[in-house]
């Protein structure tokens, strides 16, 4: 854990490391994520100015604790940003539903630029999301970090999925039932939520959750420390 903050200049250069190690050695999905958003000079600028901003909001702090929280709650946002393209395409949507959602979430847009909108705000959210993790996990040292998160991003893809079963789905049959369950996942959610804000007292249930999940290629921590010392990335100060 760091003691005295984390510099915004650290943050970067941790981001920027991570996301070409990712380019070149991590999971498939990783892969493609970074290579998209380092295609070109203009998509990787883009998406650096918008990480700058995320980045710069955990630095200010200047102490672990508030840089930690801030880190959490950016990791939150990130995780519902990128959430909808991950259904679309996870649940494999299409025809009116998939019309149906995207007109919603994109009201001033037309059907086919809310297509394209919606990848950019994956990309660039998918991307700062793998850094979030990584800062969390493995810069910060925070061991309480990626479990938990990863439970909650569970929890959010699930109560999306729901969502939108209820309430934009062609079939309206289901609709009823499986909307009961939104307010119970919403607890959840939250539930989750404070439980990460305020790992004191929550932290005995997420271990016990942690044993019953094993983990798999996608959930097991990626040696980045020996992966940057392979590829000669900067490891900083």
């Amino acid at each position: 854990m760091f003691r005295d903050g984390i510099s915004y200049a650290r943050l970067m250069r941790e981001s920027t490391d991570r996301v070409q190690i990712a380019r070149r050695t991590a999971q498939p999905h990783e892969q493609r994520v970074a290579s998209r958003i380092l295609a070109d000079a203009s998509t990787a600028q883009r998406w650096e100015s918008e990480h700058s901003g995320l980045m710069r909001r955990v630095a200010a702090p200047g102490h672990q604790r508030e840089q930690l929280c801030v880190l959490k709650q950016t990791t939150f946002g990130l995780i519902h940003r990128k959430a909808l393209f991950e259904l679309l395409r996870d649940k494999e949507v299409r025809g009116v539903t998939r019309m149906r959602i995207l007109t919603h979430f994109h009201p001033a847009r037309s059907y086919e630029h809310a297509v394209i909108a919606e990848h950019g705000v994956y990309l660039h959210s998918a991307c700062s999301f793998l850094c979030s993790s990584h800062i969390g996990g493995e810069v910060v040292h925070d061991l309480e970090f990626l479990d938990p998160m990863q439970r909650y991003e569970e929890l959010y893809a699930e109560y999306l999925d729901i969502h939108c079963r209820t309430y934009f789905a062609v079939e309206g049959g289901e609709a009823a039932c499986v909307g009961a369950l939104l307010p119970l996942l919403k607890h959840q959610l939250e539930e989750c939520r404070q439980a990460i804000l305020d790992p004191r007292h929550a932290m005995p249930r997420f271990a016990r959750d942690r044993g019953l999940r094993r983990a798999t290629g996608d959930t097991q921590r990626l040696n980045v420390r020996g992966l940057r010392a392979k590829f000669g990335a900067n490891p900083g100060p």
